[in-house]
């Protein structure tokens, strides 16, 4: 079963591999008229470790996001909204980390800025102007193939939204890049062994909540 990973060994997902896998991806994903809307940059090594220290100051500072695209209606409908409290709370729970622990619930936080420790980041875009929604989609199905030759290749991954927060910062940090929207990031990497928050599994819907027969 996949899941999110968001800790991470030291060790760097070889070129070859990384490159098999993003072709199998981009072979593996349709999309309207084969029109293959998505852009994908990897970031890694001194350029990472620059991105991810602005991050870390940016978020510790406490800039404002500036999101450039909305991921969700808000307000939340409501089984949406539960559903995201209730993993919440199930995931600082699971780490140990009491609701009333500031400190400790700003450190949690902050591992997003950390890109969860991971030495190579994949961060999925398109070209401004030029998607509708249905571009979207395109890209989500090849976001989800990337995330399958991943987990089929026995290494583990984190979606992140949050840290679209600072499009600026990685049009600093990723060359030619002022035309690009970005959508995504995808930290990835070999799963670190024995490490607590590997374990944590998220709660899914039983199939009556979301699945019907019409016949």
């Amino acid at each position: 079963m996949r899941k999110s990973i968001r800790a991470y060994t030291s060790e760097l997902v070889p070129a070859d591999i990384v490159q098999s896998l993003v072709l199998a991806a981009n072979r593996n994903a349709p999309s309207s008229k084969n029109t293959q809307p998505w852009k994908l940059v990897l970031v890694q090594g001194q350029a990472l470790e620059n991105l991810r220290a602005d991050y870390l100051a940016a978020f510790n500072s406490g800039k404002a996001p500036a999101f450039e695209y909305k991921y969700s209606v808000d307000p939340l409908p409501e089984a949406f909204k539960k559903r995201a409290v209730d993993l919440g709370k199930a995931f600082l729970t699971h780490k140990g980390i009491a609701r009333e622990d500031k400190e400790k619930r700003k450190e949690h936080d902050a591992e997003n800025y950390r890109f969860f420790g991971a030495k190579q980041v994949f961060f999925l875009a398109m070209n401004k102007g030029e998607y509708g929604q249905g571009t979207f989609l395109d890209c989500g199905l090849f976001l989800q193939a990337l995330i399958t030759e991943l987990h089929n290749n026995n290494l583990g991954c984190c979606p992140q939204y949050s840290v679209m927060a600072y499009p600026d910062l990685l049009r600093k940090h990723i060359p030619n890049s002022e035309n690009l929207l970005f959508l995504l990031a995808l930290p990835f990497g070999y799963p670190k062994a024995d490490s607590l928050v590997n374990a944590f599994e998220s709660e899914r819907e039983p199939l009556d909540v979301f699945f019907r027969v019409v016949e």
